[in-house]
This record gives structure tokens, C-alpha cells and sequence, in this order.
């Protein structure tokens, strides 16, 4: 009994194992010809493959694969639609470089640029080719005014009464703006319209001389002494004829008007020997004008030496007006040349070797070297100094910065 009990109980293990292994074999092969599907209100599992990780981006439309948007093609997006707010999608460092090749063609990509004289020059550009003042606010300096001033209306910035009248009548070419005699003869002779000279009626000489030079014809033959005197100016200035001045002289040598006449010649053809045919004392006034206007000494240098005055008026107001210290060598006393030495010198806007090489007083020759080695930083010219003194004073402020 014992022995059939035991075998029967090895037979039922082994039914029940073999049971076991189908179950197990059903459950990981699923029942046949059904698709498994999720419990109903519950998700599909989420299967994540660790290891890796996608962004999410949005569709390239740059053809890059990766999806991410090369920084080169901002700019060529900028640049192909005109548009600078592709630059700002840039680094901060490469902005300008994206803005600057539409600069000028996009006023908000000008303003954004941040090198200053790029910016300055784009907004020019845009300032003038718009005709928009208030641009010029966004330029700073010389730069911006004379933005302001070419874009505002004609004639705002003068405020001088008859020069602002004189401006309306040549920019409106109309010469009824005119406040005085002067606008209205250089209208009538720069526009060749004789309605302008017919409006001088407060002075038949002008008006005469004005109608004689646009119909070149002498209207001054009938005329008489001064005003006859003034008819021929008019005429000689308008028709650019230094003849008529001549005419002038045969009725009166010292005229003052002749002197005015030759001065206005002498002047405008840059020659002073149109001085000559003047009366002697009236010659060396325009020699000096001549100087003064033109800047060319030699106006002084013609002046006679037997008229010492005259000359030396002459050299010393032209070294004040030009800061030429070499036209002090002519005054007649060493202590009227000092004192004009010392004001060219030291007052002087810019100094050069060669005029403090044509200093006639040793003393201040060294003076201007000194002073043109400071001005220039340059301690070479302080070699050029003779006085032992003062070229130690020179070198010695290169040492310890200060004279």
C-alpha cells in the first residue's frame, strides 16, 4: 500500500510539472490569432530607449538635417529680405557684421549698428535720402549740425537781417527780398536782370553803372563828377573790365572811388600791381587791403620803404590776422617787435620750423623753437635753440613736464 502510494504521488508530480511548462508556454506565446490591445481606458505603455535624447524643433527649412539653423544663414536671410530682425537671432558680437551690408537700405538696421562711425555715416545716408531732419538728432557732433543745416529750409541759421534778406534773394531768385544796394547789384549782375539795377533809384551812379554793364552800353558819358565817378565802378565791376576804372582817374587822380575801383581789381585777379595807377597815398592802402583780404605778404613788400608807416601798418596787421611771426621782423623798433612777436608766438593756432627759422631776433627765434617743440611734442626741436638757457629750459620740460 505504502509503495503504491509513493509511485502514485511521483506520477501526479510529474502530470502537474508538465502542466506547469504548457501554461507557461501559452502565457509567453499569447493566445493564438488575437491581437493584444490595451485594457480600456488605459494608455499604451510608454517605451523610452535610454541612452539617447531628441529635441524638439521646428522644421528646418534650411535643408540641415539636424534641424538646427547654421548662424551664417541669418545673415543671409537678413541680407536677401532686408530684414534686421534676423540679426538679433546672432550673438551680440556678430550683429554689426549682419547689419552693415543693409545699413542702407534699412534705417532700423543703420540704428542698430553699434560702431559708431559706420552707424554715423548710414544714418547720413538715410538722412538725405529721405529729406528727414529728425535723423540728424541721431548723429552726434560737427556731423549732426551740418545735417541740420543742409536739411533745414533756406536761409534759418542766418540771423543778421539784410544777410538773411540777401539769402532769400538769391536762393528764391528774387531780388525784391534785397535789403540794401549791394544784394541787388550782385543779383543783377550774377542773374544779367536789369529789373534789379532799375530798383537802385537812390543812386543814379549805381543804377546807371548797372544798366551800362548788362547792355553794354556807356550810360556814364552824361553823367557827372561824383556820381559820373561812381556810374563807371558800377560799370567796370559789372562787366569785369578794369578800363572803365581809368575812366574814373581822368576825372578826378585822388578820386577815392579809383582807389576803391583798382582795390576791387587787384583783389579778385590776385594781383596787386593793379595797385599802381591809384594816387601814391591812396596805393598803399591798397596794397594793405589787398594783403589783409588775400593773404599774400608780398603786398606788404611792395609797399614803398620811404613810406615807413604805411608799411609797417601793413606787416603788423597782417602777422595779427595771420599769426605770422616772420612779418614782426619789419616793425621799426625792437619793442614794438617783441610785443608782436610775443602775440604770434604764443598766441599763435599752429607754428612751423621755417617761421621760427625767419625770427630776426635771436632771442625770440629761440622762443618759437621752444615753444613749437611743446606744441609739436618733439624734443628734436629743441636742438635748434642756441641760447644755452633756454634750450635746457626746453629739454628739461620733456624730463619733468613742465618749462
Amino acid at each position: 500500500m505504502f509503495i503504491f502510494l509513493a509511485s502514485q504521488f511521483h506520477l501526479m508530480k510529474k502530470i502537474f510539472a508538465l502542466l506547469l511548462i504548457a501554461v507557461s508556454f501559452l502565457l509567453l506565446a499569447g493566445c493564438p490569432g488575437k491581437e493584444e490591445r490595451p485594457a480600456p481606458g488605459k494608455e499604451a505603455p510608454i517605451i523610452e530607449e535610454t541612452g539617447s535624447w531628441s529635441a524638439q524643433v521646428e522644421p528646418n527649412t534650411s535643408g540641415n538635417a539636424t534641424g538646427a539653423e547654421p548662424a551664417q544663414d541669418w545673415a543671409a536671410q537678413a541680407l536677401a529680405t532686408k530684414d534686421p530682425s534676423y540679426c538679433l537671432k546672432l550673438a551680440p558680437a556678430e550683429q554689426d557684421s549682419c547689419r552693415i551690408p543693409i545699413a542702407n537700405d534699412s534705417l532700423e538696421a543703420c540704428r542698430g549698428v553699434v560702431d559708431q562711425p559706420t552707424r554715423e555715416g548710414c544714418l547720413l545716408h538715410h538722412a538725405y535720402a529721405l529729406k528727414d531732419i529728425s535723423i540728424c538728432d541721431l548723429i552726434s557732433g560737427q556731423k549732426g549740425q551740418d545735417c541740420i543745416e543742409t536739411l533745414s529750409p533756406p536761409c534759418t541759421f542766418i540771423t543778421e537781417y539784410v544777410e538773411k534778406a540777401r539769402c532769400y534773394a538769391f536762393e528764391y531768385k528774387n531780388y525784391t527780398y534785397c535789403q540794401d544796394e549791394n544784394c541787388t547789384l550782385d543779383y543783377a549782375f550774377q542773374f544779367q536782370d536789369q529789373g534789379a539795377c532799375l530798383m537802385l533809384t537812390n543812386s543814379t551812379g549805381k543804377m546807371e553803372g548797372c544798366l551800362s554793364a548788362l547792355a553794354h552800353s556807356d550810360r556814364c558819358l552824361n553823367l557827372s563828377g561824383s556820381t559820373q565817378e561812381l556810374c563807371y565802378y558800377t560799370y567796370a565791376v559789372g562787366s569785369n573790365n578794369t578800363d572803365f576804372c581809368y575812366n574814373v582817374l581822368q576825372s578826378n587822380s585822388q578820386s577815392n572811388i579809383a582807389y576803391l575801383c583798382f582795390t576791387h581789381f587787384a583783389i579778385a585777379n590776385h594781383q596787386d600791381a593793379l595797385c599802381d595807377p591809384i594816387f601814391v597815398l591812396d596805393r598803399w592802402n591798397c596794397y594793405t587791403d589787398y594783403a589783409l583780404t588775400t593773404g599774400d605778404k608780398s603786398g606788404c613788400v611792395d609797399i614803398d620803404t620811404q613810406a615807413p608807416n604805411s608799411r609797417e601798418v601793413c606787416f603788423r596787421e597782417y602777422a595779427y590776422a595771420y599769426d605770422d611771426a616772420t612779418a614782426c621782423n619789419e616793425m621799426s623798433t625792437e619793442y614794438m617787435r617783441q610785443i608782436c612777436f610775443s602775440s604770434t608766438i604764443f598766441g599763435a593756432h599752429e607754428l612751423s620750423l621755417q617761421e621760427c627759422s625767419g625770427i630776426s631776433l635771436p632771442e625770440w627765434k629761440d622762443k618759437c623753437f621752444q615753444e613749437l617743440a611743446k606744441r609739436a611734442n618733439d624734443k628734436g626741436f629743441c636742438n635748434y635753440i642756441v641760447g644755452e638757457t633756454t634750450r635746457e629750459n626746453c629739454e628739461a620740460y620733456f624730463t619733468t613736464g613742465s618749462g
